[in-house]
Parts: structure tokens; sequence; C-alpha cells
């Protein structure tokens, strides 16, 4: 009986791990899809009510590492900085396209923010689709490992 609850103990730990290493791509999917929905809300925005940045980006609730840039942001603008590189799920070239996307928004006028906005419209659907499938891939083969590990464990203990 102690060996079936220790094994069903290490069984869990090892998934568990599975699901935390997994984090990366659930951190991606919904940084990605997020940050689409913005620049869809953005464009919306910036050609019909065209009200301050401020008070656009209060009017939606944003979660996890997408609303705490979002934030880091607007803080940056009464003198803060902004600082992207404690955010390990993007890459480098992510961080630095985050950067110049952050520092043109809201300035300028609006046909030019929107035809800015418009032309990189393709790229954050190509990156919402490729963490998405990316997510699909990933999070369940390493909660799959996870218990093949602990299965594997859990043999050369008995």
């Amino acid at each position: 009986m102690l060996k079936v609850l220790l094994g069903c103990c290490i069984i869990a730990f090892f998934c568990f791990c599975g699901y935390f290493l997994s984090k990366r791509y659930r951190q991606r999917k919904l940084f990605f899809r997020q940050l689409y929905d913005f620049n869809q809300r953005f464009l919306n925005e910036i050609a019909y009510y065209r009200r301050p940045i401020q008070e656009f980006a209060t009017k939606y609730n944003y979660q996890g590492e997408f609303d705490e840039i979002l934030h880091g942001y607007f803080s940056s603008l009464s003198g803060g900085a902004f600082d992207l590189s404690t955010y390990t799920f993007l890459k480098d070239e992510e961080r630095v396209f985050l950067h110049d996307y952050f520092q043109m928004l809201g300035k300028g006028d609006s046909m030019s923010q929107k035809a800015y906005y418009s032309s990189i419209n393709d790229t954050l659907q190509k990156w919402k689709t490729s963490s998405a499938d990316e997510g699909k891939r990933y999070e369940d083969l390493y909660v799959k490992l996870g218990f093949l590990c602990g299965l594997f464990i859990l043999i050369l203990i008995i």
C-alpha cells in the first residue's frame, strides 16, 4: 500500500514538473493573443473613437505578462523605466519589436499610426498562430514526458 501511494506521489510530482516546464508556452500563447487583440482594438480606436491612450487601455482587462508590460509602459510615460528584459519567454527579436511597438503607441497623427499598426498586423497574427501551435505541441508533451519520467522512476524503484 505504501509503494502504491509513493508511486502515485512520484508520478504526480513529475507531471507537475512537466506542467511547470511548459509555463513558457502558456505565457507566450496568452501574451501574443492579447497583443493581437490589443492591436485590433487600437486600430478601431484610431479609426472611430480617438480617446486618449490611457483611457483606451483601461477600458479592457488584460491578464498576465501583457497586463504587466502595459502598466510598465504607462508608468514609463511618467518617468519610469520600460524594461522588457525580465520576460524570459520573449525572444530578443520580439523584445526589440515590442519596445518599438510601445514607443510608437499614441505618438503622431492618427493616419500614420493607423498605417504603422496595420502594417504590423500580419506579424502579430503570425506570432499569435505560431505561439498557439507551439503551445498545443509542447504543453501536452512536457506533461506527458513528466508522466513517463515518473513512471520510469517508479519502475526503477520497484
